[in-house]
């Protein structure tokens, strides 16, 4: 017997699923459908702590997911490969790395942070 909405097991004599309140079903659950892979795209380089922090504040504003992977050159064997919201406390070159869907979207809102800062220490005037 299993719960058709969670997929649950039970032992015969039980009708009733204990958390869906679904009744249940004959049999074994079906094995699990596979989840398609997210096709992930960078949209932003940066090794500016200050241009990823504005970076994941914007995404999350935004309600866009995102993943922050360092590139260390050679790899750093006790840092951990993806930062889920974490922002590493020295500057590491990083990637943020969103879904293809949501690609378009996240470029336009990191579009500021891509553009070089301008050089106050210019002292050449026109």
């Amino acid at each position: 017997m299993y719960c058709p909405q969670c997929l649950a097991e039970y032992r015969e004599g039980f009708t009733e699923c204990a958390d869906c309140q679904e009744t249940l079903v004959p049999g074994t659950p079906p094995p699990p459908a596979n989840k398609p892979e997210v096709d992930f795209v960078t949209v932003l380089d940066t090794a500016e702590p200050t241009a990823l922090s504005l970076a994941k504040a914007a995404l999350e504003e935004a309600g866009i997911n995102y993943v922050v992977i360092p590139d260390e050159d050679p790899p750093n064997p006790f840092r951990p490969k993806y930062f889920w919201g974490f922002q590493p406390n020295v500057a590491v070159r990083c990637r943020i790395q969103v879904a293809r869907e949501d690609e378009k979207e996240a470029r336009e809102l990191l579009e500021p942070l891509r553009s070089p800062a301008p050089d106050f220490n210019d002292t050449e005037t026109t």
